[in-house]
């Protein structure tokens, strides 16, 4: 089996998806002493960040604001969060960035098992089925249809995404395989495929790409 692997935010979603979902859920006050809690105790841990301050770094902030979102969605029942997941999902359509949307009919075209890897919340990613997804994998955020706790997730980044991957898919081939991602931390998933795609690539990544003579794809392609 031949994989096409597409990393979520920044690649198949063109933004950055965590802020517009938490901007959704202030516009529609589903919680908003939750909300209040928690996203102003991720906004002043991205300031420490910025500042380079107190060991904040990209790779520590992006996991924690992750695993903070699976406390937000505790506060509310469950019928009211699978009901904002879908206003999620239908919120970020518009920033789908088209040439990888038009990349995966391409892909399947090919024969290729088209494969979404985040470290994203995998309840948040679920419904990103119907846009012709084979294979979902993200950070576990459930047990027992329950929403763990922060403190009991686990988040993918960097080797762990390709050890999920891998588990996942131990007999792929992986040297006619494909991989598109945006951000250094996918280097590890990029670097395991056949056929790489740095996808409007941050500096780190597209510094590795040009180095290593992989496609780069940017929006103003």
């Amino acid at each position: 089996m031949k994989l096409a692997i597409y990393d979520f935010d920044g690649t198949y979603v063109s933004k950055q998806t965590l802020p517009l979902m938490y901007k959704l859920w202030k516009e529609k006050h589903l919680n908003d002493k939750a909300y209040k809690r928690i996203w102003y105790g991720v906004i002043w841990r991205y300031v420490l960040y910025k500042l380079k301050i107190f060991g904040w770094t990209k790779r520590k902030i992006n996991p924690y604001t992750m695993r903070k979102t699976a406390d937000l969605f505790r506060s509310v029942p469950r019928e009211t969060l699978d009901q904002f997941l879908i206003d999620h999902y239908n919120n970020l359509q518009k920033y789908i960035f088209e040439p990888m949307k038009k990349q995966i009919l391409q892909d399947k075209a090919n024969g290729f098992h088209i494969v979404l890897l985040s470290g994203n919340l995998d309840i948040i990613l679920k419904p990103f089925k119907n846009d012709g997804f084979d294979t979902i994998i993200g950070s576990v955020s459930e047990e027992n249809g329950q929403i763990l706790p922060s403190d009991k997730i686990h988040i993918l980044i960097e080797d762990e995404k390709k050890k999920a991957l891998i588990e996942r898919f131990k007999d792929a081939d992986y040297k006619n395989s494909k991989a598109y991602a945006d951000n250094g931390y996918d280097i590890p998933i990029l670097e395991l495929v056949g056929d790489a795609y740095a996808v409007n690539p941050d500096k780190e990544l597209e510094k590795h790409a040009i180095k290593n003579n992989w496609n780069i794809v940017k929006k103003d392609n």
